[in-house]
């Protein structure tokens, strides 16, 4: 029998950057998928310039992160690479995106827009803390995740000052809720042909991780 993965042939579009979002699609890659990865012209992800170190000029983090993908650079706020996105976006089966909430629907590039061209669409939003309510506006970072969910005052030593987690584990917990959205969404696509906007937030993501002593909390 020939040697496949449960993703290969399936296809993602990637607008995101940095941890949270190429986390995500890193796996999926993995899993088989064909990544590719939409940089900005105003030097490509933001972690291509992320060290050292460095190896034959290649930030070793943006190496791993984005492993097994397939990188071009769009301009979506010209004509051109905005049509570009959007011919993409008509043949991908997920696409993901981890902008301030609302950037992609000003270019036209929301999940209302493209689920027009492309309804089966999965759509996957990841943001600091979630796409409403007071702070769906804002943009968002792993640390200031970590300091709101509280991971930070139950780390480090007992009357001691709040301690930062050694990893970025709001990004990465992000990435992987986005990967459980994702997968569940095309699972029930193969079962009904529709495609559906999910979304995560680093600070959902972190809070998550809490589950244990956010009980604890609540009950006393």
């Amino acid at each position: 029998m020939p040697d496949t993965r449960a993703l290969d042939g399936v296809v993602v579009l990637d607008a995101s950057q940095i941890l949270a979002g190429p986390f995500c699609t890193m796996l999926l890659a993995d899993m088989g998928a064909d990544i590719i990865k939409v940089e900005k012209p105003t030097g490509g992800d933001d972690t291509r310039r992320m060290g050292p170190p460095f190896l034959a000029g290649e930030s070793a983090a943006f190496l791993q992160m984005n492993r097994n993908k397939r990188s071009i650079v769009l301009d979506i706020r010209s004509p051109e690479g905005n049509e570009a996105f959007k011919k993409l976006a008509a043949k991908a089966d997920i696409l993901i995106e981890n902008g301030r909430p609302g950037s992609m629907s000003r270019h036209g590039l929301g999940y209302e827009d493209l689920s027009k061209v492309n309804p089966g669409l999965v759509y996957c939003s990841v943001s600091g803390f979630g796409l409403t309510g007071p702070y769906g506006k804002r943009a968002g970072f792993d640390l200031i995740a970590q300091g709101m969910s509280g991971l930070m005052i139950i780390n480090g030593y007992p009357g001691g000052a709040p301690a930062k987690l050694a990893v970025p584990i709001a990004d990465l917990n992000a990435g992987m809720f986005a990967l459980y959205g994702i997968l569940a969404a095309y699972t029930n696509r193969l079962k009904t042909g529709k495609g559906q906007h999910v979304e995560t937030s680093l600070l959902e993501s972190a809070l998550a991780y809490t589950v244990w002593e956010s009980s604890i909390y609540f009950a006393t």
